[in-house]
């Protein structure tokens, strides 16, 4: 199982933060399957901004396959832990990828409680191999958690 990140987390940036109590915030993530990605690897996305609950998750994806579906969840550690790591499938759980679409949020997002600190999100690749050279671009909307 590989660990990979996308584009934004590989340049090193920050996470996204509000900067109003009534904010929503937009993680935008973005991948290009790469030669070799298999079942059960994993792409960090971004960061699910500290004192923030997520409220949708959206993946525009390429044909990644005949039988080729995505988690989307939360990965274990903090945003940007170079560390391996594990993830769940807390928004999307097997989502069709097979063919180029747009897969919605099929679980219910205010079951992630809210952290303290940055911690990440992404997807996992499942049912099949991806095929190299799609692409994969996610969304996480987020707002302040009210009452921290």
């Amino acid at each position: 199982m590989a660990n990979f990140k996308s584009k934004q987390v590989a340049a090193g940036l920050p996470a996204v933060h509000p900067t109003e109590a009534a904010c929503v915030v937009q993680v935008v993530g973005d991948f290009t399957v790469p030669t070799g990605a298999a079942i059960g690897d994993i792409v960090e996305m971004g960061a699910i901004p500290r004192n923030c609950d997520v409220i949708d998750v959206v993946v525009d994806n390429g044909a990644l396959g005949a039988s080729a579906t995505l988690d989307v969840g939360v990965l274990s550690g903090y945003y940007g832990d170079l560390g391996t790591r594990t993830m769940g499938n807390e928004f999307i759980a097997a989502g069709a990828a097979a063919t180029a679409g747009v897969l919605r949020r099929n679980k219910v997002a205010s079951a992630v409680a809210s952290d303290t600190q940055d911690r990440s999100w992404g997807i996992k690749f499942a049912g099949a191999n991806p095929a190299a050279g799609q692409s994969i671009r996610a969304y996480l909307l987020c707002v302040p958690k009210s009452g921290f």
